[in-house]
């Protein structure tokens, strides 16, 4: 595969991104190439009082609302009742003026796609009102192949006054696995079909012969029609309310509306940034498995960059794109930017991520697993698009800690989405395919001041929802035996991650039924979310298969096991996180586990009397309790006594770790920072920037130990121990399906012993910067 890695950062302007190779970026003067018959409306009205603004934004957000409820509505897709997909209000030249609560990442490729139509096809086929455009490239607009974008302009009397669009995951789109998930593509050609961008409706009519040419790719034809329809409706409806509402306040006041939206998101955004201190914020995660079977690692890094009130982000230290279904496209890495934004520092401006947008400069180099150029393999995926959002989040977390009222908003990373695909035929022989959203029932990260919800659904995802276990096994030849939080499977800490579930799920009057396992980034092999300021991770996924078991035997004896501990079975099989057809036969049972959000802060400063009641409630275990937060319970007591004494114990275990510094030799220069005589000032939940004589320094918030000087790695201060991260709860030795050893590093304070920070590396990799200030 040939690809660009551009390492000379003064050369990234001189990448051309066209969609072909590299993903599409319109480049500054795209607005030039747009048809000058293409009539566009950009009248707005000067002035707009604050009760009329107000009831036009709530107009556009409940707009968007019901658009979201048109799709779940027409669908027959399970997938779409679980709302998968997201939709947007766009202005003329394609801003996202308003988002929705829905997938955030899903729908932000919605303006390349629209500057793409405008740009490229505004003169031939043109672009006229009752148009509606289809696109599944991801190297312009889709997250992958079957997040089916649909986009809509709307003309109000007779100009292109703004744009509606949705995107969605269709059921089956082709490629070499059903469903459209294929973990062993080698490249794009084995994945599902691309479709470049083209007109699906012309002036309100549909295209028959195209429709049956996309319909003509899927294993299940009608229920991709009755998607499609639900996306296309969707579109006319939001377009149609949207004229609906320039008749009845007049356009120009809409639009008016529509441009102090984003002029608000944008100022609201740029003065937060202002009350954060500059600095450079990074974090490293790795993706498991090129294809099924493989045992490599691959490493993926963010920088972002914060002077005064923009971003700069980035992906330097990413490794090159190869074969295989691993990495993903511009669009994810813009969209994952500004999903996040849009919800920890934009969420009272109703997802308006277009006034973001404004602030940020976009810097990822083409050619790596963040930014993969075509042809590489990317439907399969997709779920590394949601691990690298969750470590974004984790960044945005640490940047919002610097600010007091910032950190009140402060959330910590939720899991990975171990995502299970069934397909095969019911005993009638009808086919089916589809992905189980059994594995959105994961526990939320923890907050700066309290615990993370349990079995919450993607943060990303605030409006998700897993369909009733009745409507699951109507549409599917399958019986859920039970659904149940899963205790320790949140992270660990001052406030503790939600826990996640487990799921048993057997066949039921099925002919054959294949797993596919698309877990993503080292969610089975490693852990799933991480913690910040010292909260730990929370446990790897897991997918088990119990062959043979006695499960029919019980239901003739009128039994349903509660557990699948009381099943006798032949043999267990653990899955890897990518896997393609695992027969599922009858008297089988598939066990999956979903786990929950990272921890925040110490374990150690977590109320004793709070694990007695997690224990109590079945979220953490005894044994758990004692190991990571340092509580003995006398039954459903703390043994005050002996808590004081398993405290002292840890504290005393951490003060022998070494120093990081003597661990990890050698530092990148810095330029020690001056006294400023400004007040000592909170930039981590242990950590402050003060003076110290005649230079600004960090030092723990507990004990004013001196950690660094103020723009080196303070981690460089730090004790740090290394040990292989099965010490905690859940966690098998990653060894069982990676040749490359991973570690959990954690780093305390010397003078309290205050757990700071940890970190999830190769054991090869040197210390990591978390954070650099100017």
């Amino acid at each position: 595969m040939t690809t660009v890695h551009t390492d000379d950062l003064d050369a990234y302007d001189d990448i051309v991104w066209d969609g072909v190779q590299h993903s599409y970026r319109p480049s500054p003067d795209w607005r030039d190439r747009v048809s000058s018959t293409l009539a566009i409306d950009t009248a707005a009205d000067e002035d707009l009082d604050p009760v009329t603004f107000e009831v036009l934004r709530n107009r556009l957000w409940t707009l968007n609302l019901a658009h979201g409820d048109t799709l779940s509505r027409m669908s027959g897709s399970p997938i779409f009742q679980a709302l998968d997909f997201n939709m947007s209000i766009l202005t003329e030249d394609g801003e996202i003026v308003m988002g929705a609560p829905f997938i955030q990442y899903l729908n932000t490729g919605s303006p390349l796609m629209i500057r793409y139509l405008m740009e490229r096809l505004s003169e031939n086929p043109g672009i006229e009102e009752g148009d509606i455009f289809l696109a599944s490239d991801p190297w312009i607009g889709a997250s992958h192949q079957m997040d089916v974008c649909i986009a809509a302009p709307v003309f109000v009397d007779g100009k292109l006054f703004a744009w509606v669009s949705n995107a969605a995951q269709q059921y089956d789109l082709g490629g070499i696995v059903p469903g459209g998930w294929p973990q062993n593509a080698p490249d794009i050609f084995s994945d599902p079909i691309i479709f470049r961008p083209f007109k699906l409706v012309e002036q309100g009519v549909l295209r028959p012969d195209l429709e049956e040419m996309f319909r003509r790719q899927s294993r299940l034809p009608d229920m991709v029609a009755l998607d499609l329809r639900a996306q296309l409706a969707g579109c006319r409806f939001a377009a149609q309310r949207l004229q609906e509402t320039c008749e009845e306040f007049g356009a120009s006041t809409v639009k008016a509306a529509m441009r102090s939206i984003l002029d608000n998101a944008q100022a609201a955004f740029a003065r937060k940034l202002e009350r954060v201190p500059d600095c450079t914020l990074s974090d490293v995660l790795y993706f498991d498995e090129l294809m099924p079977g493989d045992r490599t690692t691959h490493r993926v890094q963010f920088n972002v960059t914060k002077r005064g009130s923009r971003l700069i982000i980035d992906n330097v230290g990413t490794d090159p794109q190869v074969d295989g279904p691993i990495g993903f496209t511009y669009m994810n890495f813009a969209g994952i930017v500004l999903g996040v934004v849009g919800q920890t520092m934009l969420h009272e401006h109703t997802f308006s991520v277009g006034g973001a947008e404004r602030q940020i400069d976009f810097r990822p180099r083409p050619g790596t697993l963040s930014c993969v150029d075509y042809p590489a393999a990317v439907s399969g995926s997709v779920l590394n698009v949601s691990s690298a959002y969750m470590r974004l989040h984790n960044v945005f977390s640490r940047l919002m800690a610097c600010d007091p009222q910032l950190k009140e908003d402060l959330v910590v990373s939720g899991p990975d989405v171990p995502l299970t695909v069934i397909a095969g035929a019911d005993e009638g022989g009808r086919v089916f395919g589809t992905a189980l959203t059994e594995a959105s029932g994961f526990g939320g990260g923890a907050r700066s001041h309290s615990d993370g919800v349990d079995t919450s659904g993607a943060s990303y995802i605030p409006l998700i929802r897993m369909p009733n276990i009745e409507a699951s096994e109507q549409f599917y030849p399958m019986l859920v035996m039970y659904r149940r939080a899963a205790p320790d499977s949140g992270g660990a800490g001052r406030w503790r991650g939600g826990v996640g579930m487990e799921v048993a799920i057997t066949p039921y009057h099925a002919a054959a039924i294949d797993i596919v396992t698309n877990a993503g980034g080292q969610g089975v092999s490693t852990n799933q979310a991480v913690g910040v300021f010292g909260g730990l991770p929370s446990p790897t996924a897991r997918y088990e298969v119990l062959a043979g078991t006695d499960i029919r035997d019980r239901w003739t004896d009128g039994e349903m096991p509660r557990d699948v501990a009381e099943l006798t079975r032949r043999e267990a099989q653990t899955l890897r996180g990518k896997s393609n057809g695992t027969p599922l036969n009858a008297d089988d049972v598939l066990l999956l586990v979903v786990c929950g959000g990272g921890g925040y802060g110490d374990p150690l400063d977590r109320e004793p009397e709070r694990i007695a009641d997690d224990v109590a409630q079945g979220r953490v275990s005894v044994e758990a309790a004692a190991a990571l937060y340092g509580v003995v319970l006398d039954g459903d007591a703390v043994d005050a006594g002996a808590t004081g004494v398993r405290r002292t114990e840890v504290r005393a275990e951490r003060a022998t770790w070494r120093p990081a510094a003597e661990v990890f030799e050698g530092t990148a220069p810095y330029d020690v920072a001056s006294a400023t005589a400004e007040p000592a000032v909170s930039v981590h939940e242990y950590v402050v920037a003060r003076d110290d004589g005649e230079r600004r320094v960090l030092a723990c918030a507990t004990c004013n130990h001196v950690l660094s000087d103020y723009r080196d790695n303070y981690k460089r201060g730090l004790l740090v121990d290394q040990t292989g991260v099965d010490v905690l709860p859940r966690v098998d030795d990653p060894r069982a399906f990676l040749d490359e050893d991973m570690v959990l590093r954690r780093y305390c304070c010397p003078g309290c012993q205050t757990l700071m920070t940890i970190e999830i590396a190769r054991a090869s990799e040197p210390m990591l910067t978390e954070v650099v200030f100017r």
